[in-house]
């Protein structure tokens, strides 16, 4: 089960310490600390509030609800493209209460958060990938979408509070599965390249007039490993020395591409992260994710 990041509590409370807790704030959570015992009669109260307050807010205007009962108001739209849900944000954001009272913010705090999208409370989660970057939105998120009746322990946060957050998307980093998707889909529209119904993609650079192998055979070859930001990872060539390996002991990429070659052929792979390692690289500088490059040489087929 994914663990759920408390963005109040995780993110700013515990790095800026308990003293550095606005007067309002220590003074509410003083107010309403709840036994254990209470928390089921808090909830429902804070609920009933919370529902009340947005069957109301959404008939004002410029107030869209999403179907899991999200709203939000656009206070400024960017233009830059949108998160995904996989993606590291950097925003600035202001958390309210219903009755206004202020209990976080990262620009009290002098610097934005940084935090993946997908391990953050609900609301979150859905309402960032609604903003393109340099968009500010404000979200009335209900409980359901928010910490419902488990918020941090001694936090000023009742169980089943509606909470309002203020967000200013400044940045996201992509992913190295997106990063590389987009390398592909322009890559395949060069001319000479070829992309096969698997999604890898090659070129051929010298093609020969040997056999071709079969996915059990053991070959000989020459490659050069990059990254599609032009780091090398691993040469053969550079090694002096050629490499052998069978075709169904290796990355699904070089398992297909390899067989479409014949030997004195030169081919230059562009192998989806998919049909690469995926999410298990070997190691750095190879990302999880990441979108390779191999120029490959087929020297020899040994049975």
């Amino acid at each position: 089960m994914k663990k759920m990041i408390y963005l109040f509590p995780v993110i700013l409370f515990l790095v800026s310490c308990s003293s550095g807790e606005p007067e309002e704030v220590q003074n509410y959570d003083k107010a309403n600390s709840v036994d254990s015992q209470d928390v089921s009669k808090v909830y429902a109260k804070e609920k009933a509030e919370g529902d009340a307050f947005l069957a109301k807010n959404k008939q004002k205007k410029g107030v869209i609800t999403t179907p899991s009962g999200l709203q939000y108001e656009i206070l400024k739209e960017g233009n830059g493209p949108k998160p995904k849900a996989e993606n590291s944000v950097k925003v600035h954001y202001t958390g309210y209460f219903l009755n206004g009272k202020k209990f976080e913010s990262s620009l009290d705090q002098g610097q934005p958060v940084e935090f993946s999208l997908d391990g953050v409370i609900k609301g979150w989660t859905e309402g960032v990938q609604l903003m393109s970057k340099g968009s500010k939105y404000k979200f009335y998120i209900p409980t359901e979408l928010a910490y419902g009746q488990n918020p941090q322990p001694g936090g000023p946060i009742l169980p089943g509070s509606t909470l309002i957050f203020e967000i200013e998307l400044l940045d996201f980093k992509e992913t190295e599965n997106q990063i590389g998707l987009k390398f592909l889909e322009e890559n395949k529209k060069k001319s000479g390249v070829k992309v096969t119904a698997s999604g890898l993609q090659y070129e051929v650079i010298k093609q020969g007039n040997g056999k071709m192998p079969q996915a059990t055979d053991l070959v000989k070859v020459h490659y050069t490993g990059t990254l599609i930001n032009g780091t090398k990872f691993d040469c053969s060539v550079d090694r002096g020395k050629p490499t052998e390996f069978r075709l169904n002991q290796v990355i699904p990429g070089w398992t297909e591409g390899l067989q479409l070659m014949k030997v004195g052929s030169k081919y230059k792979f562009y192998i989806p992260s998919e049909l690469a390692y995926g999410e298990n690289p070997p190691g750095p500088p190879i990302q999880p994710g990441s979108t390779l490059i191999f120029d490959v040489e087929l020297l020899e087929i040994k049975k």
